[in-house]
Formats: C-alpha cells, sequence, structure tokens
C-alpha cells in the first residue's frame, strides 16, 4: 500500500516538473530521431558557423572560452554562441544523430565521410577579408581543405554519386563587408569600388569557389545570404556618438574607442587587432529593416535606428546572390547542380516582427558584452552573460542565441516560402533526385 502511494505521488510530481519546464528547456529539446536524410554535410561559412576550427589559432576570432557554449555540452568548445549553431540544428532537423558534425581542424579520418565544418570565424569571400583580427581561414582555403578530405576519404567516401547527395551549406559575406568594406582605415577596397561593383567582385569570386565545389563532387547547395548586419548590437553601439565609460575599464583594452569607420582596436598580448568597420550613420532603420522594434529591456536605442549604409550595400550583394542561385539552377555552367538560397534578411525581419510570440524581449542588445546595447566590445572570458537567453535574439555584439538559431534553421528546413528559402526549402534539397 506504502509502494503504491509513493509511486503516485512521484508521477504526480514528474507530471507538475514537465508541466511546469521553462519554455526555452520544450523549444530546445532534441527532436525525435528520424530518419538521415542525406549520407554527410559539409559546412562552410565564418563565425555564425563556425564550431572550433579558430581555437588553437593566434587570432581574436575565436570563441573557445567561457561564457561562449554556456549552453551547449556535446563536445569542445568554439561555437560563437550560448549553445547550438543554425547549422548544429539544421544536421539535427535533416536526421543526423549526435555527435555533431565536427569541425576539420579537430575530426577524425572516420569523421570525413559523414560530414566536416570547414567554417572560420572573421572568413570571408576574399582573402585578405578578416586579416584585422588575425588568423582565419578564407574560402578558398576552406575549398582546400575539403579537396584534402576528399582525397583522404578515397574513391568509395569521396564517389560522386555519393557526394551528389550531400548538403553543402555555404554562408559567406559578413566579413567581407564588416571587416573589409566598412573599415577604411585598414582596407583599400572601398576606395577601389563602389557597393554594387564591390558586389559584382565578391559575387565573381564567390561563383568562381562554388564552381571548385563543384568539380569536386558537390551538387546540392544551400546558399546563406548576408543578414542586416546594420543592425546588430555592434552597429547599433556605434551610432550613439556618446562614449560608454564601461567599455574603458574592462580587458581587453579598446584602443579607438570612438565613432569612426576604423573599428575598434584590441590590445591582446602586445598585439593590435581590429574588430569591426563601421560606415556611415543613419536614425531611422525603416519598417522591419531594425531588429530592436520597440521592445527591450533597455527601451527603444536612442539613435532609432539601424546603420543603413551597411545594409544598402549588403541589400545590393544578396539581391545579386539571388541572381547567381537562378542562374546555376538554369543548369548551363553547372549541370546537375541544385541551389537554394537562403533569405535571412526576410527571415530576420520576420522574426523581428514576431519576436513577442517567439518569446524574445530584448531585441537590440548582446546577452554578453561590454558597453552600449552590450555591443561595443564582445563577449570577453568568465563573463557573466543574461540569465535567460532565450529572450534574447543575440547573444554578444556579432551573433546570434541558440534561440535565434532554432528559427533560422526551422524555416530553412521547412518554410513553404520563397521568402525563407528559394526555390525549395532545404528538406526540400534533400530529397531531390
Amino acid at each position: 500500500m506504502h509502494s503504491k502511494t509513493s509511486s503516485s505521488a512521484l508521477l504526480v510530481l514528474l507530471i507538475l516538473v514537465v508541466a511546469m519546464a521553462p519554455r526555452a528547456l520544450m523549444a530546445t529539446a532534441v527532436p525525435k530521431q528520424q530518419q538521415q536524410l542525406a549520407p554527410c554535410m559539409y559546412i562552410f561559412g565564418d563565425s555564425l558557423v563556425d564550431n572550433g576550427n579558430n581555437n588553437y589559432m593566434l587570432s581574436l576570432a575565436r570563441a573557445n572560452y567561457r561564457p561562449y557554449g554556456i549552453d551547449f555540452t556535446g563536445g569542445p568548445p568554439g561555437r560563437f554562441t550560448n549553445g547550438l549553431t543554425v547549422v548544429d540544428i539544421l544536421a539535427e532537423l535533416l536526421g543526423f544523430s549526435p555527435p555533431l558534425i565536427p569541425a576539420y581542424a579537430m575530426a577524425r579520418p572516420t569523421d570525413f565521410a559523414r560530414g566536416l565544418n570547414f567554417a572560420s570565424g572573421a572568413a570571408g569571400i576574399r582573402p585578405e577579408t578578416g586579416n584585422n583580427l588575425g588568423r582565419h581561414y578564407p574560402l578558398s582555403e576552406q575549398v582546400e581543405h575539403f579537396r584534402a578530405a576528399v582525397r583522404e576519404m578515397g574513391p568509395s567516401g569521396a564517389a560522386p554519386e555519393r557526394l551528389g547527395r550531400c548538403i553543402f551549406y555555404v554562408g559567406m559575406g559578413s566579413n567581407d563587408y564588416l571587416n573589409n568594406y566598412f573599415m577604411p582605415g585598414y582596407y583599400t577596397t572601398a576606395q577601389a569600388y563602389d557597393p554594387p561593383a564591390y558586389a559584382a567582385a565578391l559575387l565573381q569570386d564567390y561563383s568562381r569557389q562554388l564552381a571548385d565545389l563543384y568539380v569536386l563532387g558537390a551538387r546540392k547547395f544551400a546558399i546563406a545570404g548576408v543578414g542586416l548586419i546594420g543592425c546588430i548590437p555592434y552597429e547599433l553601439a556605434r551610432i550613439n556618438d556618446q562614449q560608454e565609460p564601461a567599455a574603458a575599464a574592462r580587458r581587453p583594452t579598446p584602443t579607438n574607442n570612438n565613432n569612426n569607420n576604423s573599428g575598434i582596436g584590441i590590445s591582446v598580448g602586445g598585439i593590435t587587432l581590429t574588430i569591426g568597420g563601421a560606415g556611415g550613420r543613419s536614425r531611422g532603420g525603416g519598417a522591419g529593416s531594425r531588429p530592436a522594434a520597440n521592445a527591450s529591456s533597455s527601451g527603444r536605442n536612442s539613435a532609432g535606428g539601424c546603420n543603413d549604409r551597411i545594409n544598402s550595400a549588403i541589400a545590393i550583394y544578396n539581391k545579386g546572390l539571388l541572381s547567381m542561385v537562378k542562374r546555376f539552377n538554369r543548369g548551363q555552367q553547372l549541370p546537375g547542380a541544385k541551389f537554394v538560397f537562403l533569405d535571412t534578411v526576410q527571415t530576420g525581419k520576420a522574426l523581428a516582427a514576431n519576436a513577442a510570440a517567439y518569446g524574445f524581449t530584448v531585441l537590440d542588445r548582446g546577452c554578453c558584452g561590454v558597453g552600449r546595447n552590450n555591443g561595443q566590445i564582445t563577449c570577453l572570458p568568465l563573463q557573466r552573460p543574461c540569465n535567460d537567453r532565450s529572450k534574447y535574439i543575440f547573444w554578444d555584439a556579432f551573433h546570434p542565441t541558440e534561440a535565434a538559431n532554432r528559427i533560422y534553421a526551422a524555416k530553412a528546413f521547412n518554410s513553404t516560402s520563397n521568402a525563407d528559402a528559394y526555390p525549395v526549402n532545404v528538406s526540400q534539397l534533400a530529397a531531390a533526385t
């Protein structure tokens, strides 16, 4: 009798615990294992999807310290967020069972045929992009790493009929603007190109590197556009000319914390590197263009908007990127290849417009960082982040939280709207023959 009573009480307790579970815990639960929709997945990109390739480089573009990965327990550190990246979640949705797709720098030869992540923080399409942050792998080197992996896999793992069914996720371009074009004090591209010419030059290089992947066996490409980087906390912090004294009191120390176009310099171990750039300022982000909307724990940004000069340049690039995808899908240049364009701008605008429905209350500042909008300097070692990451769209000055990444991944994977994925979504790409 006593045993039966205890069992009933325990059952009631378990039901109450489940019913009272935090929304974030329920939302981030690992989905039920499904059939794997692709034999392998290969990832190319920058810090938005890097999962540790930069860990042991002499670079400021590293995330191998807490609180980065504070909500991640599935392997070594290195992700530029609190938990999973958008490609981690896409891999889950594609049915890949743990462990997640490993970083190439830490992978074993037995991992190669299943999938590899070649992404590198600070990377760009252009080889010089991101050099202000130190060592990293630009897209051309990432492609070379894949070439080496193909040789390592041999005829069975790299068979054309096998690689042709794999998903190749590529997301490049953000740093070619933030850590190149809009840093005229460090780079000369802004003097050599106007925005349309620069976008055309980037896309010419990009298409050549994608063609190299095609020659190596890639056929199914998910190409991510560049988001509204004029609205990230780093740019929102730079719009306001007022200095933030707290930023100067923290280490690493900024060596140039004014609102010019050359970025913030940081000295680490006697080496001075520069983070981010800006081009012009705008006080009117336009309807739907600012993630801050009107809701935040800090209220509306005092400047009231995003950096429209950057967002306008990004719009030119994304339009050209979509045209490139359409051209490749016509099949004359790369016969048999299938390309999907992931429109992160439109997905991001929809996320901001429906933030409350997703549970977000802080849209314009990082969960972890220093200064205005927690965006003047990114998250520092052992810094205490916000308590409830599920309420923040941004983890730090530049990168989304896992909660936001889950929405981006879900839209890419199963949205029926061409505003999110064109001409089909990633699940349909995986199923295509």
